[in-house]
């Protein structure tokens, strides 16, 4: 291609870049007239008239690239043809659209982080819900090669009401084939291969039929996988939890690492305990770490030098998790809900280590950080008044995740 030749001075060097030779090599036989150009650096196509240039980004579509064998890697271009292709085409409206509709579960995080404009509101305020603290449940208009995320401007256009949509989106899914395997005996994966596998979470009479101890305790792993077991089973729910942290470090397309558990006629946050498997407790700080990590930055943006955004540090040692952050002398933090804080000290007081609940009785309570809701943050002040530092000091015990206790 001249455009990348001229862009590397010869053939590309990079995997990316042979990778994006290859899919625009595909785009220009598909259709010779197609405008499109390849940014190496944010490493996204763009297309597209000029006053509607679309992008698509290649980070997640190269990552499946790599992990098929060359076999396969063909009919992965073929197919990112047809959803580039697709997304110059017309918005369906109407009962085409209505038609199309099937519900949708995304990372939270990611969501707001992507789609969210550093001045502007969260685009999808009408068009999605919070569905389990860690995900969002949105809607979408499936075609062969693409998935649209419905937006408020389309579904205001139709006419109906998200729980109207709702309603039709999980009716279409219905009408699907579903399947799951065993991992073990009462522990199970979804394997729907249409990129749907977790919105089956929204059809809780079929995941209720698999056969569980207790209730049903799921893991949506992925956007394609979501994984089973029963709530009194102790060996399902350590395998789901070290199948999901072992597959998420990799996942380019992962939902949420929280265990929620189906009952009372709805999915909540699955209340672990001290019995529980540690390794299904650790996926709570994993959350954490990702949750904060993903928005960190385009908070930081957005606030400016007014606030500080403090990251969520993860340790582990022999198995346990544990998530700190610091908070430093004279600086406002915007503070991330962790297990502990590591608090800067000065000539009259030492470093400190205390658990954030500690901090929060004797110097709170904190303002939240309403710049981004999600995931929550405390605002805390610059200092810490003289007598309260000392109270943490003297009256409350370092917090030590893989050891005894002090003062």
């Amino acid at each position: 291609m001249k455009f990348l030749r001229k862009l590397f001075g010869g053939a590309p060097e990079r995997e990316e870049d042979r990778f994006a030779e290859r899919l625009l090599q595909a785009l220009k036989e598909a259709i010779p007239s197609f405008a499109v150009e390849y940014d190496p650096v944010a490493f996204e196509l763009r297309h597209g008239r000029k006053e509607d240039t679309r992008k698509t980004f290649l980070h997640n579509s190269f990552i499946e690239y790599q992990r098929l064998p060359a076999k396969d890697r063909g009919k992965h271009i073929a197919n990112l043809v047809g959803f580039i292709l697709d997304s110059e085409r017309p918005q369906p409206r109407g009962d085409a659209a209505l038609d199309m509709l099937l519900p949708v579960l995304r990372a939270r995080a990611d969501m707001l982080v992507a789609t969210t404009g550093i001045s502007g509101d969260f685009p999808h305020q009408n068009s999605a819900r919070p569905f389990c603290d860690t995900m969002l449940l949105m809607l979408a208009l499936d075609s062969p090669n693409s998935i649209r995320l419905v937006t408020d401007e389309l579904l205001a256009d139709l006419g109906v009401s998200f729980d109207d949509a709702l309603g039709l989106a999980v009716a279409h899914l219905d009408e699907r084939e579903h399947k799951f395997g065993p991992l073990a005996d009462g522990t199970f994966v979804s394997l729907c291969e249409d990129y749907y596998d977790a919105s089956r979470l929204l059809l809780p009479d079929l995941i209720s039929q698999l056969p569980v101890k207790g209730n049903p305790v799921a893991i949506v792993e992925s956007r394609s996988a979501i994984l089973v077991t029963g709530s009194e089973d102790r060996d399902g729910l350590r395998m789901i939890a070290e199948y999901a942290w072992q597959d998420f470090p990799e996942n380019e397309r992962a939902v949420s690492l929280t265990p929620i558990e189906y009952r009372d006629g709805a999915w909540r946050v699955f209340p672990m305990g001290p019995d529980h498997p540690q390794a299904l407790r650790n996926l709570v700080q994993y959350q954490r770490a990702w949750s904060y990590g993903a928005s960190s930055d385009a908070l930081q943006e957005r606030l400016g030098d007014n606030l500080y955004v403090a990251g969520v540090i993860l340790l582990e040692q022999d198995g346990i998790a544990a998530t700190l952050a610091s908070w430093a002398r004279n600086v406002a933090t915007a503070c991330p809900m962790v297990d502990a804080l590591i608090i800067e000290g000065d000539d009259e007081f030492p470093e400190i280590t205390r658990r954030l609940q500690d901090v929060i009785a004797t110097c709170g309570p904190f303002d939240g950080v309403e710049e981004m809701p999600y995931p929550p943050r405390l605002r805390l002040p610059p200092m810490l008044d003289r007598e309260a530092r000392r109270r943490l000091t003297d009256d409350y015990p370092h917090y030590a995740p893989f050891g005894a206790q002090h003062g």
